[in-house]
């Protein structure tokens, strides 16, 4: 992107003054940005490029439609006089859950709080015909001062119900699985991968558990609301193991259902 493409802090944009540039995404450059007349800090995405720009929108139009605690709210959406669009986000600010386990390994309990955090998000999504298709812990933001305790972005590549793909819950929930295995055992999961086997000294429930969404056979993982549940239950009934538990990451919440299975997101494309 050049650096004629890039919007300068000061710039109004819509109803918000752009502060700064926060980070770049492969659909757009997110800025920091001000509403002038609310007391609303947004994040403005602005589009790279016309096929990024379809993705976005798409994008924005899927987190419109979930309306989760644990995703971002949409706030508007607009079109730059260089015809770029723009979408109007909710800042999420936190660490991930890839920087937060980078250098000291994540407690057992806050493992099981942010598999049942997940693991909600993704129970409200399958019920209405979406699927996230790349969830991993670089877009797991640990937000304990929210209702959720995580918030899930990179909800640009999901397929839906009725798109030219098959919606696959499933692939979420072994993806939710590596990536719990990964936080527990801080190794790649690899052939024939058993968190019951590599580690023992944690709760027998919750390895079960990880194994389980690791199956090789789709059909033998479990639902993304039952794995919710299990979670749940693991996190407020377990006592805290001696080994391997860390001091808590970010001060989990207790997370709200807010799993209602009345929509269904259609995206054509």
């Amino acid at each position: 992107m050049s650096s004629s493409e890039r919007v300068a802090p000061g710039t109004r944009i819509g109803d918000y003054r752009i502060e700064g540039e926060r980070r770049v995404e492969e659909t757009g450059v997110i800025y920091d940005a001000t509403h002038l007349v609310l007391p609303r800090h947004a994040a403005i995405k602005v589009a790279l490029g016309k096929s990024a720009a379809v993705q976005m929108l798409r994008e924005a139009c899927v987190l419109e439609a979930l309306s989760h605690p644990g995703v971002p709210r949409v706030y508007e959406c607009g079109v730059l006089p260089d015809k770029r669009p723009w979408v109007a986000l909710e800042a999420i600010d936190g660490a991930s859950l890839a920087t937060a386990t980078k250098d000291t390994p994540i407690a057992i309990a806050d493992l099981a709080m942010v598999m049942r955090a997940c693991a909600d998000i993704l129970a409200h999504a399958h019920a209405r015909g979406v699927v996230h298709h790349r969830l991993d812990e670089s877009i797991v933001i640990l937000t304990p001062n929210r209702t959720s305790p995580v918030c899930v972005r990179g909800w640009g590549h999901v397929v839906a119900h009725d798109s030219q793909h098959a919606a696959d819950p499933s692939s979420d929930i072994l993806a939710l699985g590596a990536l719990a295995y990964r936080a527990l055992l801080r190794t790649p999961v690899g052939p024939g991968a058993s968190a019951q086997r590599s580690c023992p000294e944690a709760p027998a429930d919750l390895t079960k558990l990880i194994d389980e969404m690791l199956a090789a056979d789709p059909k033998r993982r479990p639902t993304a609301a039952d794995v919710s549940e299990r979670a749940e239950w693991i996190a407020e009934t377990m006592e805290a193991p001696r080994a391997r538990v860390s001091t808590p990451t970010a001060g989990m919440q207790p997370l709200k259902r807010s799993i209602t299975p009345d929509v269904v997101v259609r995206i054509r494309g």
